[in-house]
């Protein structure tokens, strides 16, 4: 045992001579052995008086080793403005508060010409984050922060933190909601943050750019009429399929079914049909009692819809706006549609229901009457497909009892020769259908 300690003690110290000789002729440690000797020492001590939080005593071996050796370690850097953000937030005068900050900032500085170069955390990494601590020490200073946060965006290019850009504008929306930033600026601000955005590659682009579009909206200044000013020149002149895409989320966010979000979405319709611009401009049209034009957009999306459920949901839409046109054989037509492509939508069965029920007023009598068994046999079947909906179900419990108070009498059914339970064909204008004979008694 007593020889094998005599050789691990001989290798370590092999291995320290060894790590000791590669310091004395690496030149990030000086320009000479006894330079790079002395330095060594200094990083050892620099790490010692952090791990204590002796920082007065780091920052002097700190600012010994950037004059001598910038880039030795670059620790040296990362535990050097750890040391300022605490000399920042523990400083008990305005002045010591403002000399720290400027030493982080000059830090980061000194950080990026030596190890700017590295390859994940380089200069975009740290401009970036150089932007975020002045911003969290120092957010009144508002023309410092901006520059910091253009400048790191602009370094960034397509490479850009989105996290970044929503920092900064969430900073913009806070003082906003404060009072302290004019409408047009935040609006202004937005359009230019959007087009960084526009440009970004990251992965996570398209979520963050959610949370971006959703701090816009929150912050009270993109109504209708303000999105309308900043971005009716854009629209007007020649835009671009992003710049609809653009405008056409922040006021669909913000429900605006006006006649600018009509001119938005059938331009972006025009040149990239899709579904949820249809329902828009369907929405919108209807908000404007033009059926007509609601009825196209969404005959337009049925045709390229590809899915049945999203299909059947567009079919639903026309059914009711046709429904509230009093159109009930169009109405009925549609809720069929409907269940053809998804047979197990019971709101497809809820709206022939009513349809049928509409349709009952062109005919009198027990013809009328008997359109109400078609009606309840419907209903029921939908009742079956939402039987989990509680609500649903509630509702069309009550028509059907309604319904079932409007059945002809048994001396209705008597002089038709007609009783309970047997089979009857419904004949009542558009509405048809086979049943059964249920009686009002």
């Amino acid at each position: 045992m007593y020889k094998a300690a005599l050789l691990i003690v001989s290798a370590m110290s092999v291995s320290y001579a060894a790590q000791a000789q590669a310091y004395l002729q690496d030149p990030k440690y000086g320009n000479t052995p006894e330079e790079r000797k002395e330095n060594v020492l200094r990083i050892n001590y620099f790490n010692d008086a952090y791990k204590n939080k002796n920082y007065n005593q780091a920052v002097q071996y700190m600012k010994e080793l950037i004059a001598s050796a910038p880039r030795a370690s670059q620790n040296i850097y990362i535990n050097g403005i750890n040391i300022f953000r605490t000399k920042v937030s523990e400083a008990k005068s305005p002045e010591a508060r403002q000399a720290a900050l400027d030493s982080l900032m000059m830090l980061y500085d000194l950080r990026m010409e030596n190890f700017g170069d590295h390859p994940t955390r380089g200069r975009v990494y740290l401009s970036g984050l150089k932007a975020r601590d002045y911003l969290s020490l120092n957010p009144s200073n508002k023309e410092e922060v901006k520059r910091l946060f253009d400048q790191a965006m602009e370094l960034g290019g397509e490479q850009t933190d989105p996290d970044l850009i929503n920092i900064y504008f969430n900073s913009l929306v806070e003082d906003y909601k404060n009072d302290a930033l004019a409408t047009d600026v935040l609006l202004s601000e937005y359009d230019r943050l959007a087009t960084i955005y526009d440009k970004c590659t990251a992965e996570d682009k398209d979520e963050q750019k959610k949370v971006f579009d959703n701090l816009f909206v929150s912050s009270g200044a993109a109504s209708c009429e303000n999105l309308e000013k900043v971005f009716r020149p854009t629209i007007e002149a020649n835009p671009s399929v992003d710049d609809l895409k653009k405008v056409f989320r922040l006021l669909a966010g913000n429900n605006c079914l006006n006649d600018f979000q009509i001119m938005v979405s059938e331009k972006l319709y025009a040149l990239e049909p899709s579904t949820e611009v249809a329902m828009l401009l369907a929405s919108a049209f209807e908000n404007k009692k033009d059926f007509a034009n609601a009825s196209k957009y969404l005959n337009e999306a049925i045709a390229a819809e590809t899915d049945p459920a999203a299909k059947a949901n567009l079919a639903l839409r026309i059914a009711g706006s046709e429904l509230q046109q009093g159109n009930s054989r169009e109405a009925g037509d549609f809720a069929r549609q409907a269940i053809e492509f998804d047979p197990e939508n019971g709101y497809g069965y809820m709206l022939l229901a009513n349809a049928y029920a509409a349709g009952a007023n062109a005919c009198s009598g027990f013809d009328r009457q008997s359109v109400f068994w078609l009606v309840v046999d419907t209903l029921t079947k939908a009742k079956e497909l939402l039987a989990n909906d509680t609500t649903q179900v509630e509702s069309i419990d009550q028509q059907i009892a309604g319904y079932r108070a409007a059945f002809p009498s048994n001396e209705e059914a008597f002089f038709r020769g007609l009783e309970n339970g047997q089979g009857y064909t419904v004949n009542c204008g558009w509405v048809s259908g086979r049943t059964t004979v249920r009686l009002n008694r």
